[in-house]
């Protein structure tokens, strides 16, 4: 080899291994820039603190509270707001008492509210032998002006808050104002075993009326913590499933474990608990009642 072509094999190695120490520069920063993000994020999460002092949005300034005694339930802040509007309504906070050893039905509640199928509200109506319903349905306690997002729902930005409400005012404002598509899917639970989850519920429902605690998009959401009440109380153990992510499709979920009716196929079953709208009004007393009489004709 003459010494030209050595001077260039020298000068190709320099070269390769230039890049290869510049490659590995930049690789190298970004993987710090990296690490200096992730400890940042962690910071910042740790940094925020959840809380009951906030400018709530309307239906979210109060927080319910639940005594029980033998059979008797008392509630402290039972939302029964008269909604005039999607998210207008006349403001209705009351104290009400019901009796547990008439607590007979549990239904299981799924309103959609996107035209995709898998973003939807899950909650539960509990029903008792004089006709009457009281609802809990766990949620983001937002600020005025606040949207949700599951995204921020994972960086500790929402608190919780349990709403307790009447039928009315919880199922009426979705199949009234704001119009959603709403499946109420009586479930296949004992009395005893919807006394007990709602008992556990309570606990759930005081332990934030206590102390706030953060929302989850997905170790704390609407779907994950009711399914632990019912584990706790019962043999069922939920799979682990994106459908817990996606409660508009936990239906097909209730339908394969028979936790819901079974009689039909699961297309019919859903059809069944479809709610028309055009045919229940919200202000009538008897609303719980007419609204289920509509379902599986």
């Amino acid at each position: 080899m003459d010494q030209k072509t050595k001077d260039m094999s020298e000068r190709i190695k320099e070269n390769k291994c230039f890049f290869s120490n510049r490659v590995k520069k930049i690789f190298f920063g970004f993987l710090g820039l990296g690490m200096v993000g992730i400890v940042s994020l962690f910071i910042f999460l740790a940094s925020q603190k959840p809380s009951h002092d906030r400018d709530w949005e309307l239906g979210q300034e109060k927080l319910p509270q639940i005594r029980l005694e033998g059979d008797r339930i008392m509630i402290h802040n039972l939302r029964d707001f008269y909604w005039t509007g999607a998210f207008e309504a006349d403001p209705n906070y009351v104290d009400a008492e019901y009796q547990l050893d008439q607590m007979q039905t549990v239904d299981v509640v799924i309103s959609h509210f996107d035209e995709f199928e898998g973003l939807a509200h899950i909650f539960l109506s509990f029903g008792f032998s004089d006709g009457r319903h009281v609802s809990v349905s766990l949620e983001t306690r937002r600020e005025k002006g606040e949207k949700f997002s599951p995204w921020l729902g994972i960086l500790r930005q929402f608190e919780i808050i349990y709403v307790v409400g009447t039928d009315n005012d919880l199922l009426g404002v979705r199949t009234g104002p704001r119009e959603e598509r709403v499946y109420i899917y009586p479930t296949l639970a004992s009395p005893e075993q919807v006394r007990d989850l709602f008992k556990k519920l309570s606990q759930d429902i005081n332990a934030v009326y206590e102390e706030p605690i953060f929302y989850n998009t997905l170790t704390q959401n609407c779907t994950n913590r009711l399914t632990r009440r019912v584990e706790e109380i019962s043999d069922v153990r939920f799979p682990l499933t994106y459908k817990a992510l996606l409660p508009g499709y936990f239906d097909e979920v209730l339908y394969d474990m028979r936790i819901i009716r079974t009689q039909e196929s699961f297309e019919e079953t859903k059809q069944g608990a479809l709610v028309d709208n055009t045919q229940v009004n919200s202000t009538d007393p008897d609303y719980p009642t007419k609204i289920r009489s509509l379902l599986f004709e």
